[in-house]
């Protein structure tokens, strides 16, 4: 099990981090997570606000989509745990709501932790409205993380057979450059946070470590662009219409 317990050091060294580079959602290109999450933001700040009615947002952690959801008349968040959440719902438990209350339900970044995935999918698509809309995103190739709750990778193909219901939109993101980036990056920081000496020798080489990954996303981006393949995405996003 990954210890999340963090430090003094390890307190400095992330609000230092965030002050300098960004926070979720609001990334800044040289912040080492940056190609995570710069496609799917981009998707969603497209998508989500063209999107109306009782929203809810499942594994809402803080609710960074908030935001986003400028036409809708309410947005609830549920989670396993977290203050943000206006329901706390254990892992295999109903959740607690009629059948078809919400005309948008959301779920970024959470299908890999589901454990019993059938059981929330069946929620997620009870509670949605006829005629609602179920958006979900989750990472493809992507490193392990959120140890030991970490369960399951789907293609494209596996997104659009989650749910038996008409895909709205499909949308791969990323590609070859993205995807090596990432995972240079994360295994870089990981294998930095590894013992205390090495963490400390990370917030040391931090002025070096901040234009090192500036590099590494443009060069990232740059590889995308003429990787013609559509088999080397990180990220899926993907869309159904629950039928009337």
């Amino acid at each position: 099990m990954e210890n999340n317990q963090e430090s003094r050091l390890g307190r400095l060294y992330r609000q230092t981090y965030e002050a300098l580079c960004g926070k979720h959602p609001h990334l800044r290109p040289w912040h080492f997570q940056w190609l995570d999450t710069v496609y799917l933001v981009r998707t969603l700040k497209l998508r989500l606000p063209q999107l109306t009615g009782r929203v809810l947002d499942v594994g809402c952690g803080d609710k960074p989509y908030r935001p986003l959801f400028a036409q809708a008349t309410e947005y609830v968040g549920i989670d396993v745990a977290g203050r943000e959440a206006d329901y706390i719902v254990a892992p295999d438990a109903v959740f607690p709501f009629d059948d078809a209350s919400f005309d948008v339900v959301l779920a970024t970044q959470v299908v890999e932790h589901v454990e019993n995935l059938p059981h929330t999918l069946g929620e997620i698509s009870r509670v949605c409205k006829p005629g609602g809309m179920i958006v979900l995103s989750f990472p493809f190739l992507y490193n392990e993380h959120g140890s030991p709750y970490d369960f399951q990778r789907f293609t494209k193909h596996g997104a659009a057979r989650l749910l038996p219901y008409e895909v709205h939109t499909l949308e791969c993101q990323g590609g070859f450059g993205s995807t090596v980036v990432i995972l240079t990056l994360n295994w870089l920081e990981n294998s930095f946070n590894a013992n205390k000496l090495t963490r400390l020798l990370k917030a040391l080489t931090l002025p070096l470590w901040i234009p090192f990954c500036l590099v590494m996303n443009g060069l990232g981006l740059l590889l995308d662009q003429i990787d013609w393949t559509e088999k080397f995405y990180n990220n899926v996003f993907v869309m159904f219409r629950k039928p009337l």
